[in-house]
């Protein structure tokens, strides 16, 4: 995009591509959510060339020239959708009465309690089946037994074949202890926090079914006044300072009493040897032990000296085999097909729900418990089903009845994800994304997508962006609008494709990455999609992109009209973005005017703004959406700015920056803190290490590139010249992006005014 001519053809490519996606996909609520400053403000600065001293450097942040689309349209989108029944959230310990007796681990149990009560930290660690769950929640109530005082995160994802990621597993933690999960941004981020929830609260953390120590490495070695329990195979080296309670087989007279409680004391007595036979083959797990009790509680008649020389006749790789298929031969038709679908499927773990929809039954709940009974599922996370390890291969390859399967479960998921987006930011909305929010993402990420499953899995991209965007886990959204265009490019659905591509560009211009924004723009012109109209969204989307790129003022115009021809009356939150986006235009214009010497009608421009902005302000709080609400009050503050009333400018940019700490917009107010800490270096009376610190905290909250955050290390560089080579240097990074493509004036200047650190 270098020659004026390409780049006009792209612009009318574009304006081919998206004209009918609404039309075509009513459904799909399509387009980034780009609310952000930096996504515009950083190819704003060609109206600021001529740069003097006199004008305070901070005013390059441009912070809030964007054209924010928020993420109320979203619910806009969803609020037709029906109801759905409120779900528990899964972060408390079962009650002591579902726990049952533990048989043959009452030392391990003891070890466990003592471990936490000297060291504040206990890891319970042993193979798949052997009860490390059940020993670590036993620990757990005996350190707390009040409810109020356990907290408990499952951290077993629902991708079968990868633990889940140290950042997935300490964003559930944060959850967990009622902490925003966007508030951090890497694993260790969030060691502070667990510091500040459990401290002297007599508190058990308990992280169930860790697989690495890596997941949990981030973890304080030790809270005041509160434990830790971590639980599951914790494969990987350990520090010094853990000291694991190791779960090995259990004895043999706790394995024959544990299978005896399965099939009777009576019967167990008549065939004592043969019970431990039995126990033996089952290499003293608990869990095989407990499966083939069961399958001998269904099957009375069968004598167990027959099993025993059955099992005898077969090498010691086969003999838990041969029981797991006596059991799956005596299943009913309908448990059988459930446990081939579950054991087929790409993700590890669903909700009885979703195992109706894979049967295509109203309710799938005699199947799981026919399964559970023989232990070929376990119920976990309290209404969720798994297969066992040992049921894996019970899965058969690829049919029409399992494309049929997967199918409906892929419209379940997405009838469920519009249905609990259309709830948010409720808390029963927020317990069942905070649940399922993994295994969406798995959804989306199948290879080889079943056909005819398009809409539905662009339907559930558009509940993870909103949900994602809510709690600012910006990674999370670039990675489903990813697994969507994948998804949709395998299913030739253009319309689709289109969507996540677009929606791509607006996400990496987020995080300050325009380079490749321009690629998935580019990738989006390709497409072959003719339309005919756009959902508002889309228009305003587009307008953004356009801006972003350093199109004409007269495209981005055009594109704002469109959105407010495609709003209703009664889009009250739709009206108030686009007041918003117009404001920004219009300063946008009034700074081109400063720099080109046209003083009093950028002034005039700026009032304008000013007025169009209170009305802004007025629509977002009777709609009710925080996001254009924050974004208005930052605007009025640079409107202000630029006409000279800081104290007004001040007190919007308080309010701005409250409003997005209660949204929990991390990036929004970390720019609220780099504007803040611009205008104190104005004002000779601020102490140079607490501007420094406020700088600090706004680098916690930016994203890694962008102008933001290049300004930030330009401020630190020169209140601490002990350190300004190193933010040189991060500063530059900072403005790597827009390395080898035609950098703007703002990026060019910033860069200047680094380098001659």
């Amino acid at each position: 995009m270098t020659d004026i001519s390409h780049r006009d053809r792209l612009r009318f490519r574009l304006s081919r591509v998206y004209r009918r996606a609404g039309a075509r996909l009513p459904e799909l609520g399509t387009g980034g959510l780009v609310t952000v400053g930096e996504i515009i403000l950083i190819l704003k600065g060609e109206v600021i060339e001529g740069l003097v001293e006199g004008v305070p450097l901070w005013l390059l942040a441009g912070v809030a020239l964007s054209l924010p689309i928020a993420a109320g349209w979203l619910a806009r989108v969803f609020h037709r959708r029906r109801t759905p029944s409120p779900r528990p959230f899964p972060g408390r310990l079962p009650a002591p009465a579902a726990l049952g007796d533990l048989i043959g681990r009452e030392t391990e149990v003891k070890q466990v309690v003592d471990r936490a009560r000297e060291s504040g930290l206990a890891v319970v660690q042993g193979p798949i089946g052997m009860g490390t769950s059940s020993v670590a929640i036993r620990a757990t109530w005996e350190l707390a037994d009040d409810a109020n005082k356990q907290r408990y995160a499952d951290v077993r994802g629902p991708d079968r074949d990868h633990p889940e990621a140290p950042l997935s597993v300490a964003q559930r933690v944060m959850r967990t202890l009622d902490r925003p999960p966007g508030a951090i941004q890497e694993p260790a981020d969030a060691t502070s926090h667990v510091i500040d929830a459990l401290t002297g609260t007599r508190r058990v953390l308990l992280l169930d079914n860790v697989s690495t120590w890596s997941q949990v490495a981030w973890l304080p070695p030790r809270v005041p006044g509160a434990y830790i329990m971590v639980a599951g195979t914790v494969s990987g080296e350990l520090p010094r300072h853990v000291k694991p309670v190791q779960l090995g087989p259990l004895s043999p007279d706790a394995g024959r009493e544990l299978l005896a409680r399965h099939i009777s004391d009576e019967r167990a007595d008549r065939g004592r040897e043969a019970v431990g036979l039995m126990v033996d083959a089952c290499v003293g797990s608990p869990s095989e032990i407990v499966r083939i009790g069961r399958w001998l509680a269904r099957n009375p008649r069968i004598s167990l000296r027959a099993l025993v020389d059955d099992l005898n006749r077969l090498p010691i790789d086969e003999k838990l085999g041969f029981v797991l298929n006596l059991s799956i031969k005596q299943l009913r038709p309908t448990a059988k097909q459930l446990l081939i679908l579950l054991a087929g499927l790409p993700i590890a773990e669903v909700d009885h729900q979703a195992a109706a929809a894979l049967l295509g039954l109203p309710s799938a709940k005699d199947a799981i418990n026919e399964l559970a009974e023989l232990g070929l599922v376990e119920n976990v996370r309290m209404t969720r089903v798994r297969v066992t390890s040992a049921s894996r291969d019970a899965g058969a390859r690829s049919t029409p009845s399992q494309a049929a399967a997967w199918r409906r479960l892929v419209g379940h998921f997405a009838d469920q994800a519009d249905a609990f987006a259309a709830q948010l930011p409720a808390d029963d909305a927020r317990n069942w994304f905070a649940i399922e929010d993994q295994v969406l993402l798995q959804v989306l990420a199948r290879r080889n997508p079943v056909p005819k499953t398009g809409r539905a899995l662009g339907r559930i991209a558009d509940a993870l962006e909103y949900w994602f965007r809510l709690e600012q886990r910006h990674e999370d959204r670039l990675r489903a609008a990813e697994a969507l265009a994948r998804a949709a490019k395998a299913l030739r659905d253009e319309n689709v494709q289109a969507t996540a591509e677009l929606r791509q560009c607006a996400i990496l211009l987020t995080s300050g990455d325009p380079r490749k924004a321009r690629h998935h723009l580019d990738q989006a012109a390709q497409l072959r999609v003719k339309v005919e109209s756009w959902p508002a969204e889309l228009h305003l989307e587009h307008a953004a992109i356009l801006l972003a790129g350093g199109d004409e003022f007269t495209a981005v115009e055009s594109a704002l009209v469109h959105y407010g021809q495609a709003l209703s009356g009664g889009d009250v939150a739709g009206h108030a973005l686009r007041a918003n986006n117009i404001a920004a235009l219009l300063m946008r214009k009034g700074q081109q005017l400063d720099h080109g010497g046209w003083g009093p009608e950028a002034r005039k421009l700026y009032r304008q703004a000013r007025a169009v902005l209170f009305e802004s302000l007025e629509k977002a709080q009777r709609a009710g959406d925080r996001g254009a609400e924050a974004h208005a009050e930052e605007l009025l503050a640079l409107a202000d700015f630029y006409l000279g009333q800081l104290f007004d400018a001040g007190a919007h940019l308080r309010q701005a920056e409250r409003l997005y700490t209660e949204n929990a917009d991390e990036i929004g107010r970390a720019r609220c803190l780099v504007q803040r800490a611009g205008a104190m270096l104005e004002d000779p009376g601020h102490l140079p290490e607490e501007v420094a610190a406020l700088l600090d905290d706004a680098l916690d909250g930016l994203p890694p590139a962008g102008v933001s955050t290049a300004l930030a290390h330009l401020h630190l560089a020169r209140l601490r010249p002990e350190n300004a080579a190193a933010h040189r240097e991060a500063g530059l990074a900072a403005l790597a992006p827009w390395d080898e493509i035609a950098e703007r004036l703002q990026v060019l200047k910033l860069r200047e005014y680094l380098r001659v650190l």
